[in-house]
């Protein structure tokens, strides 16, 4: 990677315990995200993902500084810092009315599902429901191919970049390898998940977007739309305070 030795040097001043030898390997990667995604540790979580990421990275194009700084700002919003590869669908009513809007759940379903001030985690259950609302009915079908009842729940966001719907899922099996039509599971791996979003950020041409700076377009492209652009934008400044 570009200035790997100088990257290491601003983690290293930052609290992060890692070699400055200019070999920005797994470690180095671990370092990076959890300063991207306001960690002060190294987490196994971190730790495994930076192992895929020093593997799979390069092979598309995401060892240029710009364009990693970019994907690691998308990827600390879709999994909460690096803390997460499955998503968590513990919505309050707020956070579901701000995200989701009435075509996809109604004003009944939000109260009745969403979490109340002072309750705590919703159960699995709700949670599937709410899944199955939000990326599922006519919405789910043309935008994610939902076609079956409880894809909603079974084809959630999953990995770094939070791949949803069995559309998405089906695409990803085939260029991937993998059966995950059957076992979706498979991209709460670090691996898998950190190589199925490489995949798809590379065949969505995100890198065309990064090396022009593009936040937002970079963003519409990961997301659909501008869904936690301000945490989108605060991982990618953080990500270029160390790379660029």
């Amino acid at each position: 990677m570009q200035n790997a030795r100088r990257a290491q040097e601003r983690l290293n001043a930052r609290g992060y315990d890692i070699a400055i030898d200019g070999d920005f390997g797994p470690i180095s990667h671990a370092a990076l995200i959890s300063y991207v995604g306001r960690k002060s540790a190294i987490s196994s979580l971190r730790f495994a993902l930076g192992g895929a990421m020093a593997i799979e990275f390069a092979q598309v194009g995401l060892d240029r500084p710009l364009r990693l700084a970019h994907a690691l700002g998308q990827q600390t919003a879709e999994t909460g810092g690096f803390s997460r590869l499955v998503e968590s669908m513990n919505y309050s009513t707020g956070g579901l009315r701000a995200i989701f809007g009435r075509h996809r759940i109604s004003d009944e379903d939000v109260e009745r599902l969403g979490r109340k001030p002072g309750e705590g985690s919703l159960s699995l259950a709700r949670q599937a429901q709410i899944a199955n609302l939000v990326y599922g009915g006519d919405w789910g079908r043309r935008n994610l191919g939902n076609t079956q009842d409880g894809d909603g729940w079974r084809f959630r966001g999953r990995g770094v970049k939070q791949l949803t719907g069995r559309e998405n899922y089906t695409s990803h099996a085939a260029a991937l390898n993998l059966p995950l039509a059957d076992r979706p599971e498979l991209l709460e791996d670090p691996l898998q998940g950190v190589r199925a979003a490489c995949w798809f950020w590379d065949s969505r041409d995100c890198n065309t977007l990064a090396d022009r700076d593009d936040l937002e377009g970079v963003t519409r492209r990961i997301n659909g739309g501008l869904n936690g652009l301000d945490q989108r934008r605060d991982g990618t400044s953080r990500a270029k305070a160390i790379l660029l």
